[in-house]
């Protein structure tokens, strides 16, 4: 089995802000049983939660009630400040019960969306292509989710290259293969709107090529996109290797003829780890 070092970008950019909505997702078959038991729950939820609020505020206004009944003028004058606290408690307690079922009912939506939307889909693919890959033979290492920024001025087919994200890097003793996972429809595709893939795969490889040249000397960087839906016809006399996800690891192992040895390996390993993202 490859060394697997880091996740599924697309899947880290759905599953973060849904951590911050305090939806604890780690894979994205996570998914539906999560909306499932939401939408189980919710009434029951909502019950409760109102329970525990209407009992909070009976505490409450038994509290205000017995501030009023004191007598005396100092005793008054001071609990005016109580009075103040207690109604200010109360307010807050409401917003609570209100907060507490717009949050609810905004994950439920939030969740129903997801399911279908194609950036689950996209993020699905990646997953599944992470999974294929780390079947790879133990001295390979399999990255997901980098991003390298160019350090010095690069022209690539006329547009200055600055950064690149990267979705996996398989670093072999044949070199390295940088890929680019798709899973588009047909209906995107004919549509145009999008940046081209291969124009896209290909500034990613040069980028990559560029920094590990200048660290290591030439390394090999040879691009791949694994398309699990469909793509754009590729432009002529393109360097770009389409293919399905279940052929990945017989085209990379395909290539024996080892040109990193094993200490370079472990260098340019060790460098590779600097651009994983968070």
């Amino acid at each position: 089995m490859a060394t697997v070092i880091g996740e599924s970008g697309a899947w880290r950019e759905i599953a973060k802000p849904l951590w911050q909505c305090g939806l604890n997702v780690f894979h994205p078959k996570d998914i539906e049983p999560l909306l499932i038991h939401l939408r189980a729950t919710y009434q029951p939820s909502v019950d409760q939660k109102k329970l525990e609020i209407a009992q909070c505020v009976a505490t409450k206004e038994n509290r205000l009630a017995d501030l009023h009944a004191e007598k005396g003028a100092w005793r008054s004058f001071l609990n005016l400040f109580r009075i103040l606290s207690c109604k200010m408690a109360i307010s807050q307690l409401h917003r609570e019960e209100r907060q507490y079922i717009v949050t609810l009912t905004a994950n439920i939506i939030r969740l129903d969306k997801l399911r279908e939307s194609a950036e689950l889909v996209g993020a699905r693919t990646e997953i599944d292509v992470i999974a294929s890959l780390a079947r790879l033979p133990d001295e390979y290492t399999v990255f997901n989710g980098l991003r390298l920024r160019a350090r010095r001025h690069i022209h690539f087919n006329g547009v200055h290259l600055r950064s690149a994200q990267i979705d996996h890097l398989v670093l072999t003793p044949a070199g390295v293969f940088m890929i680019e996972t798709k899973r588009w429809s047909r209906k995107f595709v004919e549509s145009g709107k999008y940046h081209d893939p291969f124009d896209q795969t290909q500034r990613a490889t040069y980028l990559c090529y560029d920094q590990l040249r200048r660290q290591f000397g030439k390394i090999r960087v040879r691009s791949i996109i694994a398309c699990a839906g469909q793509l754009p016809i590729a432009p002529k006399h393109s360097h770009v290797k389409v293919l399905a996800v279940s052929e990945l690891i017989g085209y990379i192992s395909w290539f024996k003829q080892p040109e990193l040895a094993p200490d370079r390996l472990f260098q340019v390993r060790r460098y590779l780890e600097r651009f994983l993202t968070a």
